[in-house]
């Protein structure tokens, strides 16, 4: 076959068979296929779209690129949850220790930042001596002892899928429902699960603006599913606002923790009971919502899931007292009410852009990340506000960075 064949009958909005595909899969993940070729072909998928032969074909070449786990033998059910991402989305730390608590094995492959959305591992990575890269042999013992983990793509997962994720975030080729629906599945099937929860972001802080928007994502992640035999449930959640009060790598930890210590944003609790009560009856472990969702309370409200949050980071390496001291005394700055005002809402895309020009996420993939850097909210939709009164607080190290964030942000509120 001929790459620029391929290439050419793509950019014609031809289908390409699964042959074509397999082979451009492979020559990606052998460097064969330059990465100027590799954004081509993303960009003609962008415009012209995938079929479902297509993205079937490209979700099984980019799972079988590399290796696949399989953990029968631990005897419980393998579930996971993914994001189509948001603004403060702290959930899928929130979530494993829970479910790790109440009998699910959680073989969680996550992703970094992409465009305005912040991403679990940046998140992780802010926790000294976390770590997001794991050997095989230390996710099968990882697994065995603790029952779950939240890891990078290494070069042994999906790598097709990890180089193609690179160039997405740098060639505006991320909202395509193909293109996501493949790079989403090609990981979580490399997991060897049996049920994938799809916690699918709706508004306007997300990439699907509207459920509408999203109908040709939905059903492509379920055609591919259902071929490959794996049980998945999309649950849409409102992202027309920030979840939580903190938006930024080490503050979400920070408000993680604080969540599991039962002080928990009514958003933030409503959507982690929501979400785990319907992993838990997606896996088996209870028959209805109504006793999984109980359960899950009583995780929270025990210590349980504390504690197996602790163990989790700290069997990951994670030194969270390290961590505390050494963003301790990170620099602040007082946004402030310009008068006075009722917060009507917020382009929640528009605060993930000011959070980026605090460091706390990319412009571009070579951009060092400023673990410290965020933004803690102390007003949300709805609450009034005084002339001058403080509605949030930034944090960076890099306090230059502060009044062009400030703009960024004060755009964002409605």
């Amino acid at each position: 076959m001929n790459i620029y064949k391929i290439l050419q009958k793509k950019r014609f909005n031809c289908e390409l068979s699964s042959e074509e595909i397999r082979f451009l899969v492979e020559k990606i993940t052998t460097g064969e296929v330059s990465r100027e070729q590799a954004a081509a072909f993303l960009m003609a998928s962008c415009i012209n779209g995938l079929s479902k032969n297509e993205t079937s074909a490209l979700t099984m070449s980019m799972t079988n690129s590399g290796t696949k786990f399989d953990f029968k033998n631990l005897g419980k059910p393998v579930a996971d949850k993914h994001s189509t991402g948001g603004v403060g989305d702290k959930l899928s730390l929130l979530l494993l220790p829970i479910l790790l608590d109440l009998g699910c094995l959680v073989p969680m492959i996550s992703g970094r930042g992409l465009g305005h959305t912040g991403g679990t591992i940046d998140k992780l990575e802010s926790i000294l001596g976390y770590r997001t890269v794991l050997t095989e042999d230390e996710i099968y013992r990882q697994m065995e002892s603790v029952g779950g983990m939240i890891v990078s793509q290494s070069p042994e997962i999906a790598p097709a899928d990890k180089i193609i994720y690179s160039i997405r975030d740098i060639t505006a080729t991320v909202e395509s429902d193909g293109l996501i629906t493949s790079s989403i599945l090609s990981k979580k099937l490399a997991e060897g699960l049996n049920c994938l929860l799809l916690d699918l972001k709706i508004g306007n802080g997300a990439f699907y603006p509207t459920l509408e928007s999203a109908k040709e994502l939905i059903a492509n992640m379920e055609a591919v599913a259902g071929e490959c035999g794996l049980n998945l449930k999309i649950v849409p959640t409102n992202m027309d606002n920030p979840l939580g009060q903190n938006i930024g790598n080490w503050l979400e930890v920070l408000e993680t923790e604080e969540c599991l210590k039962g002080n928990f944003p009514q958003d933030l609790l409503d959507l982690t009971l929501l979400l785990a009560s319907e992993m838990l009856v997606l896996a088996g472990i209870f028959d209805y919502i109504a006793k999984a969702y109980a359960a899950a309370n009583e995780s929270i409200e025990s210590g349980r899931a504390l504690d197996m949050f602790h163990r989790w980071i700290s069997s990951q390496g994670g030194d969270l007292e390290a961590s505390r001291k050494e963003y301790a005394n990170t620099p602040i700055y007082i946004v402030k009410a310009k008068e006075k005002c009722i917060i009507a809402g917020f382009n929640t895309k528009q605060l993930g852009f000011a959070a980026i020009a605090l460091k706390a996420g990319r412009s571009s993939p070579t951009d060092t990340l400023d673990f410290a850097a965020g933004i803690k909210l102390l007003k949300k939709q709805g609450d009034s506000a005084e002339e001058n009164e403080a509605i949030a607080v930034f944090f960076a190290r890099d306090t230059s960075l502060f009044e062009q964030a400030e703009q960024i942000f004060l755009e964002a509120v409605l």
